[in-house]
């Protein structure tokens, strides 16, 4: 259940190995090509590695689509790509009626230095890097119905990269970390849960969130939401307090959203700081982790969300 797959070389490097692909959540292909890319790095920084290599793999109806969007598209990839020192080698392209564009990456690490989702300790705090409500903004974008200052917001954060975090966050005593992406900040968080035999515990109103993302919740909601909720529910133990909107905003599917990583309590401060510094200005904290809760029934409660 990590982000990317691991196969050691020699035992002071192994390869960091990912592939991710999608479809258009924003119009301008110049802005897509950017999210994809961010997002398709993104799996190697989640584990504290440092991607080299990319290679494309793109599909789009060649008799439909004008060059000059293919054309933009891979530009904007491309840019991405150079922010990160990041070699484009290659890719594939076929021709079919339904488009979609992603990338296989290929990084480095020491096999020692590994960041899995696997090992979170109990008295560790959770941070979370970027906003919530990609997948609310893009049902809304769908309709006609976000403003530009709001386009702006989401993509920005789309295309930013998780490199920077993934910089700061590796000079500390991170015990699990991952990207949160299609299952949601929820369905992200169970396996780091689970794997480790512990309780992520989260605070609901600490939730970093885009600014009209509740408001459009009334009326755009991902149609995949669904599919993290029923991941995760069976394990879930809700606060009575927490809305009905806070949940949904937990199981919103993500694209190109933020490292979820668990950090010593005593220096979740000085983390924060240094991400802002570094240009993570939602960073928060979020939560906590405890030793392992049961439910009365006395099944294990692996996510626990309170007010």
């Amino acid at each position: 259940m990590d982000d990317a797959g691991v196969y050691r070389l020699t035992p002071e490097l192994a390869l960091v190995q990912t592939l991710d692909f999608f479809q258009p959540v924003v119009n301008d292909p110049r802005t897509f090509g950017r999210i994809v890319a961010a997002n398709s790095l993104s799996d190697v920084w989640a584990m504290g590695g440092r991607p080299l290599t990319a290679m494309n793999i793109l599909a789009y109806p060649a008799r439909k689509m004008p060059e000059d969007a293919i054309r933009e598209l891979l530009i904007g990839a491309a840019e991405k790509l150079q922010e990160a020192n990041v070699v484009l080698v290659g890719g594939h392209s076929m021709e079919q009626e339904q488009m979609f564009y992603g990338m296989s990456v290929t990084g480095t690490i020491h096999p020692d230095r590994i960041i899995t989702n696997a090992h979170a300790r109990s008295g560790h705090t959770l941070v979370l890097t970027k906003p919530l409500g990609t997948s609310i903004y893009a049902e809304a974008l769908g309709k006609d119905r976000l403003t530009p200052s709001q386009c702006e917001e989401f993509s920005t954060s789309m295309e930013r990269l998780n490199m920077y975090a993934s910089g700061v966050l590796g000079k500390f005593d991170v015990s699990a970390m991952t990207d949160v992406t299609g299952f949601g900040l929820l369905g992200h968080a169970l396996p780091i849960a689970r794997n480790a035999g512990v309780t992520l515990v989260f605070h609901a109103s600490s939730l970093p969130h885009f600014s009209s993302a509740f408001l459009l919740m009334e009326e755009f909601r991902s149609s995949q939401a669904w599919k993290s909720k029923q991941y995760v529910e069976p394990h879930t133990l809700r606060s009575e307090r927490v809305t009905s909107q806070q949940y949904t905003l937990m199981t919103d599917p993500q694209t190109s959203g933020g490292l979820l990583a668990a950090v010593p309590a005593d220096r979740a401060e000085e983390i924060i700081r240094a991400l802002h510094a570094a240009g993570d200005t939602a960073a928060c904290t979020i939560g906590e982790i405890v030793p392992l809760m049961h439910s009365q029934e006395g099944m294990p409660v692996y996510l626990r969300i309170e007010e």
